[in-house]
């Protein structure tokens, strides 16, 4: 194991077993949660630096939930044995709680995150955390150890003691995890690319007859909804032929044949519910048009849609874990007649319920 991967686990092992201890109640079952959560994270062999701890405390709790989820519909099984921290007397209300009303409740309670980081963490909507919570909070408030909240409407909660350190036998556990990790991914990764190819063949051959240079269509029909991609902060995504982008916490950076290391700096996002789009439009690789930008805003878009000359277009979105509160947009079109092309183009943003949050004028 790098002595950088191995510096990072031993600075949050004392916090990712004390959530672990919340989580299952038992002290062998969160130390094997943590190692777990651990040699996933060192098994994708890389080490991300600004948004390690992201990685490492969402593989935490869904591996809990994942351990706690029925293995048929319909079964009865029996609730896991949960003992209470002797002291915080709170511990004795996650014992009764459901297992993913318990995540929330030790993520939002003893830990202090946000809903919106929660969401994050269990891949759910902002509303599902907050309703755990609220159902999680009533049950809480009904405990005699309660007291009254903080300034900041969060409860201060103590829970069970950090262990300073990591100890030495944990870590060649986790990187022999790690490797076996790895060599199931690689021949998972080789059955799926082979049935893949098998099975998509035929679409492949005629998209690339669709978007020929020969005809006179356009390009073939976009997704119905935006595909949204977390990354960490300079993780490079090939997002066309000859155009590269990443994201660091300044702003968005890309490259291209015509431009190599572009920027272009983020703000912290609009006031109120209003948000801001920019675009850039520049020639990719071949006779494809490359087109990116910045939305920012407190509200999260749903749907980045790009209208050119050509048609309507579903553009891509990346964000950085955390939620900083603006992401970048991408897509990709045909170039036919440049300055035609590059004289209508428009990008809109959506929420949720299909309102506009955002638009840009007209390109020139």
């Amino acid at each position: 194991m790098d002595d950088e991967f191995t510096a990072r686990a031993g600075e949050y092992w004392p916090r990712l077993t004390r959530t672990a201890l919340l989580l299952t109640g038992d002290s062998a079952d969160a130390e094997r949660l943590a190692r777990a959560a651990l040699a996933e994270v060192y098994a994708r062999r890389r080490t991300p630096r600004d948004d390690a701890e992201f990685y490492v405390r969402r593989a935490l709790v869904r591996g809990f939930l994942r351990s706690r989820t029925r293995p048929f519909i319909g079964s009865r099984r029996a609730p896991e044995p949960y003992a209470s921290g002797q002291l915080d007397p709170l511990t004795e209300v996650l014992a009764a709680l459901a297992p993913r009303r318990r995540a929330v409740a030790v993520l939002h309670h003893w830990d202090g995150l946000s809903h919106r980081e929660i969401a994050a963490l269990l891949n759910s909507s902002r509303g599902a955390v907050k309703a755990h919570g609220r159902r999680a909070l009533k049950a809480l408030r009904a405990h005699p150890a309660y007291g009254e909240p903080s300034r900041t409407g969060r409860r201060s909660v103590p829970g069970p003691a950090p262990v300073p350190g990591i100890p030495a036998a944990v870590i060649p556990a986790v990187e022999e995890a790690g490797r076996t990790r790895r060599r199931s991914r690689r021949r998972t990764t080789a059955v799926l690319t082979a049935i893949c190819a098998l099975l998509l063949a035929p679409l492949v051959l005629g998209a690339v007859r669709g978007t020929g240079s020969g005809g006179d269509g356009g390009d073939t029909t976009p997704v119905a909804r935006t595909a949204v991609r977390v990354v960490t902060a300079g993780e490079r995504v090939s997002a066309a032929p000859g155009a590269e982008v990443w994201l660091t916490k300044e702003g968005k950076h890309w490259s291209t044949p015509k431009g190599p290391n572009q920027f272009r700096p983020a703000g912290k996002g609009s006031k109120g519910s209003g948000a801001a789009i920019t675009l850039e439009s520049e020639p990719a690789s071949g006779t494809r048009l490359f087109h990116s930008g910045v939305l920012q805003g407190s509200r999260e878009a749903s749907r980045v849609e790009l209208t050119t000359p050509d048609g309507t277009f579903t553009a891509r979105v990346l964000t950085l874990a955390g939620s900083p509160g603006w992401s970048v947009w991408y897509a990709e079109t045909r170039l036919q007649d440049r300055e035609g092309q590059l004289s209508g183009i428009t990008v809109k943003a959506y929420d949720s319920a299909g309102k506009l949050l955002a638009q840009t004028g007209t390109s020139s």
